[in-house]
C-alpha cells in the first residue's frame, strides 16, 4: 500500500509541518487539522478544529477522506516545550496527548480511515539504570518518569485498544530529540539552543555541559521515516528511532568548526543520563536511515538563524 492521501493532526508543528510539506513534494494530497487552520495557498486543504471536541475531526476526514491519518499533534499552549508544558498541567497534557488522540482513532474508525501513524517518544522509557547497558528495543517496558512520557504512554494504550477493539492499523514511532531549523528550542534542546546561538554570532559559549550521550534526528528525517509509516499498514505496533547519537560537547565541536574558533566552548562533566539509548534496526529494517548527520542538522539550522538575522 502506498498512502496518495494523508492528513495530519498537528500540521502547524515542527515535525508535523515537514510531514506535510515533504507529502506534498511527493505529489501526495495533503491535509492538515487543527486550532486556528486556515488556507495558505501552499496547496494543502487545511481543517480549523480540536480533536478532542466530538465531531470536528471526524467533518475533515469525511471531507478530505485520507488513506491514512497521522498524529503530530501535542499540547503546548504556549510554545514552551511539550515536556515543559506536561509538567506545568499534566491533566491537560493527557486530555490532549492521550485524550485527544483516542479521539482520533474513534473518529478514523466511523471515517473508516484504517491506517493511522502516531508520532510517540522515547521519553516513554524510564532512566537507563532500569535497562542495563544495552540500547533499548521495543520490547523492554515503557517506565515513564515525566508527566509528558506519561501521556505518550497513554497514547500507545490507546493506540492498542484501537487496534484490538476498532480494527484498526496503528504504528507509534517512538521519536527521539528532533532538531533542525524551525525547532522551538526551548526544554530539552535549551542548552543547545545557546550553543547555536553563540555559533550564529550571539554571546560566546563556555560552560559545563553533561557528559551523557544522547539519540537526536534531523526533522526532515523524522518526517520521512512517517511518511513511509504511512503507506505500511502491516508495521509493527511500536518503533523506536534512534537517529544519530550524539552528546553537547560533540555538538559544541562541531560548531567550533563549522562557525570558526571562539565561539563555541564545552567542558564535559559527568552526569546521568535521563533515558536510555535505544534500539532501532526494527525500523531500519523496514528501509529507513537518518540522510543528515550532525554537521547537516547545525549547518541547516545555522543557515535559517543568521537569515533571519540579516532579513
Amino acid at each position: 500500500m502506498s498512502a496518495q492521501r494523508i492528513l495530519v493532526v498537528g500540521g502547524s508543528g515542527f515535525v508535523g509541518g515537514r510531514l506535510l510539506r515533504l507529502a506534498v513534494a511527493r505529489g501526495m494530497a495533503a491535509a492538515s487539522f487543527g486550532p486556528g487552520e486556515a488556507p495558505r495557498g501552499d496547496g494543502i486543504a487545511r481543517f480549523d478544529g480540536r480533536a478532542e471536541v466530538p465531531g470536528e475531526l471526524l467533518r475533515a476526514l469525511r471531507e478530505f477522506r485520507p488513506d491514512a491519518l497521522v498524529w503530530a499533534a501535542g499540547h503546548n499552549p504556549g510554545g514552551d516545550g511539550l515536556a515543559r508544558s506536561a509538567t506545568e498541567d499534566p491533566a491537560r497534557a493527557v486530555a490532549v496527548n492521550a485524550g485527544g488522540f483516542a479521539a482520533a482513532l474513534a473518529a478514523a474508525a466511523v471515517a473508516e480511515v484504517g491506517r493511522l501513524v502516531q508520532c510517540g517518544s522515547t521519553t516513554v522509557y524510564g532512566p537507563p539504570s532500569l535497562y542495563g547497558a544495552a540500547r533499548v528495543d521495543e520490547a523492554a517496558p515503557p517506565a515513564p518518569r515525566s508527566a509528558y512520557g506519561l501521556s505518550k504512554h497513554m497514547a500507545e494504550m490507546a493506540a492498542d485498544w484501537a487496534a484490538h477493539a476498532l480494527g484498526l492499523s496503528v504504528t507509534t514511532l517512538r521519536l527521539p530529540l528532533v532538531l533542525g531549523p524551525g525547532r522551538w528550542y526551548v526544554g530539552a534542546a535549551a542548552l543547545h539552543a545557546r550553543m547555536l546561538r553563540a555559533a550564529a554570532g550571539g554571546a560566546p559559549f563556555d560552560e559545563a555541559v553533561p557528559d551523557s550521550p544522547f539519540d537526536a534526528v534531523h526533522g526532515d528525517d523524522a518526517a520521512e521515516a512517517l511518511l513511509m509509516l504511512a503507506g505500511l499498514p502491516q508495521a509493527p505496533r511500536r518503533l523506536n528511532m534512534a537517529g544519530l547519537t550524539i552528546d553537547h560537547a560533540g555538538i559544541a565541536a562541531a560548531l567550533e568548526r563549522l562557525a570558526g574558533p571562539g565561539r563555541v566552548a564545552a567542558r564535559a562533566v559527568q552526569a546521568p543520563a535521563e533515558l536510555p539509548l535505544v534500539d532501532d534496526s526494527a525500523l531500519r529494517g523496514l528501509g529507513w536511515q537518518p540522510r543528515h548527520d550532525l554537521d547537516a542538522i547545525l549547518t541547516d539550522t545555522l543557515r535559517e538563524m543568521m537569515s533571519k538575522e540579516t532579513a
